[in-house]
């Protein structure tokens, strides 16, 4: 029976009409936004007992009394309307609230004929049969669609985090997106009040606007997660749903329901085929990762097509399964993302695996080629060793030798006995020098000490071929070198002295060694015929120059860290070396 306003609080006496439970009276009574009493009997036997009596839901709020004792009343019975369309009610009724013979039991429904406003089933029986049936209700009504939103709110900060580390995986973003609309969707299914809105027709256009929302970023996810991207499709998509959203909030209450109706088939519509094109394509794409996920949205379609057909009636309920078949998609993914994790985990252990088996093989092709290097190092060292030696016998010997030659082709008659001994001594103490700079003094040695026997023997040799030799010696007394450097120095002069003596055709050599701050400085100048120096300071080879000498001289700057200088016309050639000291 309807009542005449919303505020009535007892039933009218005449017009009741019959229905059967559950009930919707949108098609009874087509825009009817009121208060509706509903009345059921029963006959109780006479022996009174304690009796259980389940209410599935009522739909928007209600109150409910029997035999004229109210048992439960919710907090608003008018608009704001508290949503109390998906709570069951149970009640343990004892004997002092039931009579012998007939009970009534009367329900005072508040409901807006948009949202399918009646009453559910009532069931009378057993306190533990009821007790059972109400806790089944719990579950599904209430319980699992809290756990819902708590998964559903989990995952969303989980495939956010993973995307804003991730961010080329945009999936993922989309995927925490969709997560987020729907969990603000699924609100709907345990909100008791249409709070922070006045109406809970300002509610359902939200609700119905994250719908359209959501099947966007949906469509989007899936896109992503198959590799591809459709942007006209996605575009039109988005088109679509923002102007879904504008009509319902644009949309007069008159006509507020059948355009929430409309939008809400799109939204739900555009989830069912996208679920049914991604079921189709991993079929025939066995490489398309939706593979993986493919059988949950196969549910997830299931569901969300069931979930239509109670939302236009067709099916005489008022129980959603959606929001629960949510569970499974998150299952899917969950088990995908814990697969490649796997996967990657094999990854990484077989490239340990390979890793460790190539840095073996490189440590052992190492250690050959260090043993290889070794041998060469070694036989480069005996090499140089050699060509040191070579140069020293050069320099040294080979000067002493040139110098003797030269006296013996100038005076072959005139040298007597003293004379060749005297040569001959020479080159013992050039030998003599070679032998203690390279082997048997490892210490340091001022290089005045080596330099006076070479001055002596050299400044000699000369004088004997009619070249005068002068020496200029500064600030050297207390300067200590090691052997190798004083045997490059020795070396550096004697070979400077024997081209002169060889090559210059000069009658006089100044020789200047000095020691400037951090800096020794060696000059050998002489009035010869002189040799062609190039652009870059070194030479060019002439009838006039020796090869061999030059270039030992350049090794040997090379060796002592110095900088050689050659400057040469005819008239005046001078060779000189500017090395500098350690501190």
């Amino acid at each position: 029976m309807r009542a005449a306003g919303w505020h009535d609080t007892a039933p009218p006496s005449e017009g009741w009409t019959p229905v059967t439970l559950p009930d919707s009276w949108a098609t009874r009574w087509p825009g009817f936004d009121g208060v509706v009493w509903y009345r059921l009997t029963w006959q109780q036997p006479a022996q009174l007992r304690e009796t259980g009596l389940l209410l599935n839901y009522l739909n928007m709020a209600g109150e409910v009394s029997l035999n004229g004792t109210t048992i439960s009343r919710d907090p608003s019975l008018v608009e704001p309307l508290t949503r109390a369309w998906n709570t069951p009610r149970y009640w343990l009724l004892a004997p002092p609230l039931l009579r012998p013979g007939t009970n009534t039991l009367l329900v005072r429904v508040s409901g807006l004929a948009a949202y399918q406003a009646g009453l559910g089933p009532v069931e009378l029986g057993e306190p533990a049969a009821m007790q059972a049936r109400y806790e089944r209700e719990q579950l599904v009504r209430r319980d699992l669609q809290v756990l819902g939103l708590a998964v559903s709110a989990a995952v969303s900060a989980f495939f956010a985090a993973w995307w804003w580390l991730r961010r080329r995986e945009t999936a993922y973003g989309w995927f925490a997106a969709m997560s987020v609309l729907w969990l603000l969707f699924a609100c709907n299914q345990v909100a008791t009040s249409p709070w922070p809105f006045s109406t809970n027709h300002a509610w359902q256009a939200l609700n119905t606007s994250l719908l359209l929302v959501f099947s966007v970023a949906y469509m989007v996810f899936v896109l992503r997660y198959g590799g591809r991207r459709l942007p006209r499709l996605e575009g039109a998509a988005l088109l679509v749903a923002v102007a879904g959203v504008l009509d319902l909030w644009l949309a007069p209450l008159s006509t507020l329901a059948a355009h929430r109706a409309v939008w809400t088939l799109a939204g739900g519509l555009t989830v069912i085929v996208v679920n049914s094109t991604a079921i189709v394509h991993a079929l025939r794409h066995r490489g398309s990762p939706l593979r993986f996920i493919a059988p949950f949205m196969a549910l997830s379609a299931a569901t969300g097509a069931h979930d239509l057909l109670v939302f236009t009636q067709v099916i005489d309920s008022n129980l959603y399964y959606t929001n629960m078949s949510s569970y499974v998609l998150l299952l899917g993914m969950a088990l995908t993302q814990a697969a490649r994790f796997a996967q990657s985990l094999r990854r990484i252990e077989n490239f340990n695996t390979e890793l460790i088996e190539e840095v073996n093989a490189a440590k052992a092709e190492l250690a050959a080629t260090l043993a290889q290097q070794h041998a060469l190092e070694l036989a480069h060292a005996r090499i140089g060793e050699r060509v040191n030696l070579v140069s020293d016998l050069h320099d040294g010997l080979g000067g002493m030798l040139v110098g003797s030659i030269a006296t013996l082709e100038r005076q072959p008659g005139n040298l007597g006995a003293p004379e060749l001994l005297a040569m001959l001594k020479r080159l013992r103490d050039d030998l003599r020098l070679i032998i203690d700079a390279t082997g048997r003094d490892d210490g340091a040695r001022a290089l005045g000490e080596l330099l006076a026997p070479m001055r002596h023997r050299s400044a000699q040799l000369l004088d004997a071929n009619g070249i005068d030799c002068r020496w200029k010696v500064t600030d050297i007394d207390t300067l200590e070198l090691p052997p190798s450097q004083s045997l490059d120095l020795m070396r550096f002069l004697q070979e400077a002295l024997t081209n002169v003596l060889k090559h210059s055709g000069s009658q006089r050599v100044d020789v200047t060694v000095a020691r400037t701050g951090a800096e020794l400085q060696l000059s050998v100048r002489d009035d010869g015929r002189g040799f062609v120096v190039d652009n870059t300071g070194g030479t060019r080879s002439t009838g006039n120059t020796s090869g061999a000498g030059l270039r030992n001289l350049r090794a040997r700057a090379r060796r002592l860290g110095g900088e050689l200088q050659l400057h040469s016309r005819p008239g005046e050639t001078q060779v000189a070396l500017r090395m500098p000291l350690a501190t």
